[in-house]
């Protein structure tokens, strides 16, 4: 579903080109909206499960775990910072103590980084 905002935009007579500038967004993003991953760029590698964030990425058809999150805020910094420094799993720790972010300590530890 397009959003309102735009679809709003697009009625009252401005522009697609100008509209999707507008709003930060392009065609493919809008063609894809039912992915939330698509539709929000927050969501990239992030899942939401019950109250908590977990980050995680697929390389070479293995799903890597970078670890459990209280906060949207807390997995945006660090996974912006795993992109940063090319997913190395060994930086988890450093990258939350520089971002002063906590881990969520999982029952399923095993299945997560750990240094």
């Amino acid at each position: 579903m397009i959003p309102e905002a735009i679809t709003r935009d697009l009625q009252n007579g401005m522009g697609l080109d100008e509209c999707l500038k507008k709003h930060n967004t392009n065609l493919k993003i809008l063609f894809n909206a039912d992915d939330i991953k698509s539709r929000d760029p927050d969501f990239s590698y992030i899942e939401k499960r019950g109250q908590n964030y977990h980050i995680k990425k697929k390389i070479k058809s293995q799903t890597y775990f970078f670890g459990i999150y209280s906060s949207l805020e807390d997995a945006k910094k660090v996974r912006d910072k795993l992109i940063l420094t090319g997913w190395k799993q060994k930086q988890v720790n450093r990258i939350c103590e520089e971002v002063n972010v906590k881990r969520v300590p999982s029952k399923n530890e095993q299945r997560y980084y750990e240094d």
